[in-house]
C-alpha cells in the first residue's frame, strides 16, 4: 500500500520497499538534493533582487512570523509579487528530484528510474480509485 500514516508514501519509502535502494541511497540522495537545491534567498541573491543583508532580515522574520519567505519580503517591501514569481520559476527549473539525484549517483540508470517512477504513479492511481469507491 502506497499510504503512510494518511499521507502518501514519499518516492525514496516506495523505492525502499520495492528493494531498488538502500537507506544509505537515500541518505546520500537527500544529501545531494540538499547540496543542489538552493533556497528561495540565494536565487533572490544571484537574480538581484535582493542583498545577503535582507535575506538574512526575512529569515529572522520568519523566524518571529512563520509565513513564506517570498510572502515575508513582499509585505516588508524588498522585493516585487513579479520578483517572486521569478525566483520560484527558477527555483523550480532547477530542482532536483530524488530520483534524479539517484541517476546523477548511478543508483538508478535513467530507464529504472521511468519504469518506478510508472509503478509509484501506478499504485497512488489505484489507491485513489479504490479510495474513492470505498474499498
Amino acid at each position: 500500500m502506497i499510504r503512510k500514516k494518511g499521507i502518501y508514501k514519499l518516492f525514496g519509502r516506495f523505492l525502499l520497499d520495492r528493494g531498488k535502494v538502500n537507506e544509505s541511497d537515500v541518505y546520500f540522495a537527500r544529501a545531494h538534493q540538499r547540496k543542489h537545491n538552493r533556497k528561495f534567498g540565494q536565487i533572490a541573491v544571484d537574480m538581484g533582487f535582493m542583498t545577503q543583508e535582507e535575506v538574512e532580515f526575512v529569515l529572522i522574520m520568519q523566524e518571529e512570523l512563520t509565513g513564506k519567505f517570498g510572502e515575508i519580503a513582499v509585505r516588508e517591501g524588498i522585493i516585487t509579487d513579479g520578483q517572486v514569481s521569478s525566483v520560484l520559476d527558477r527555483q523550480e527549473s532547477e530542482y532536483l528530484f530524488i530520483g534524479e539525484a539517484l541517476v546523477e549517483m548511478k543508483v538508478l540508470s535513467g530507464k529504472e528510474l521511468i519504469r518506478e517512477l510508472k509503478a509509484y504513479n501506478l499504485e497512488r492511481l489505484n489507491y485513489n480509485s479504490t479510495k474513492k469507491s470505498g474499498k
